[in-house]
């Protein structure tokens, strides 16, 4: 009889080992993890857990490394720096300005690996830096068209350079080991640009009433939204499974498209003008920032969940933590980062 349960018990764990062996291996051929979203709850008060603030200027961008451990943050007035936080304890970890006192970053991100911190400027220059101690080690040859997106597929494979405003918007793909250029994609007329946390689904709008979205693995347009759809769009934003592009106009209505069809699905709602959007890990929660208070919006009941107190007069960055746990904001002159709990 022990004998019979010995081998049951040892069938059963080796069959464990097989369900779990692929997920493990697959975890550890990638240094982004997969996180586990559980709803985000309607009865927990956010709690402003920390403040980061050493910028002395407007914060121009925050990106999180895929990991969830380091955040990256530029300036674009004043101190015009690139900023590493390890942002839960409210610890710098690195600062460096641009070299020259009129050169500001638009793009500053760290690649999966952790081993190259890739900056962008506002020039065009494309620097690969140590993410130690922030030096050039080499320029890529490439250089950017100045706003927009610069960014790198989670597998840290492909450089997307998605920047140009007005007609000026194009797409390029780069081989970021060989630094080889794959392919260009000409974009259409774009004044706002957003892509999903994975790298691989980008959309691009402008304020005369044209949108795309493209898909960069198989690097075709997935769709485009009607003439006139984003006319007086002030922000965009993409769902992480890449179904919904949901648009804010001047008008105060906050819009939500089918990604996939260009179709129009529905008006969430409206009310004053918003500054800014961005959209939860899970896809659950949208954030809308105004001048004097934040939405956290549930897309799914289409409720309002939270609001939180902010006091910016002008266009805030807004930013979940890739666990969904905490959410960031800019706030005051746009120089202090908020970190905010969202879960227990």
């Amino acid at each position: 009889m022990k004998r019979k349960l010995l081998t049951q018990s040892l069938t059963i764990a080796v069959l464990v080992g097989l369900m779990i062996a692929p997920s493990a291996r697959s975890q550890s051929s990638s240094s982004c993890p997969q996180f586990f979203y559980p709803p985000l709850p309607t009865n927990f008060r956010p709690k402003l857990v920390q403040e980061l603030k050493e910028h002395t200027g407007f914060v121009y961008g925050m990106t999180f490394s895929c990991d969830g451990q380091t955040l990256i943050s530029t300036s674009s007035t004043k101190d015009k720096a690139v900023r590493l936080w390890n942002w839960r304890s409210g610890q710098q970890q690195l600062s460096f300005a641009a070299e020259n006192p009129d050169d500001w970053f638009t793009a500053a991100f760290l690649s999966p690996d952790r081993k190259t911190l890739v900056t962008a400027d506002s020039i065009g220059r494309i620097q690969l830096r140590d993410p130690q101690t922030g030096g050039v080690r080499s320029l890529f040859p490439a250089r950017t068209r100045g706003a927009g997106i610069v960014t790198l597929t989670r597998d840290g494979q492909t450089l997307i350079d998605a920047t140009g405003t007005g007609g000026d918007f194009n797409i390029t793909l780069w081989n970021f080991k060989t630094q080889q250029q794959e392919q260009l994609i000409l974009g259409n007329w774009a004044n706002l640009w957003m892509i999903t946390s994975d790298s691989y689904t980008l959309a691009s709008a402008s304020m005369n009433g044209t949108a795309g979205v493209w898909d960069l693995r198989t690097r075709k347009v997935v769709a485009t939204l009607p003439i006139g759809a984003t006319v007086e769009a002030i922000a965009i934003a993409l769902t992480p499974d890449a179904e919904w592009l949901i648009v804010a106009y001047g008008d105060g209505s906050v819009k939500r498209w089918n990604a996939r069809t260009g179709r129009l699905d529905r008006t969430l709602f409206r009310g004053i003008s918003p500054q800014s959007i961005a959209t939860s890990p899970d896809g659950r929660t949208l954030a809308i920032g105004y001048y004097n208070h934040i939405r956290l919006w549930n897309l799914s009941t289409n409720r309002l969940l939270h609001n939180l107190p902010a006091n910016s007069p002008s266009r805030q960055q807004l930013r979940f933590s890739p666990d969904g746990r905490f959410f960031l904001n800019t706030d005051e002159e746009g120089d202090i980062i908020r970190v905010w709990q969202l879960t227990p």
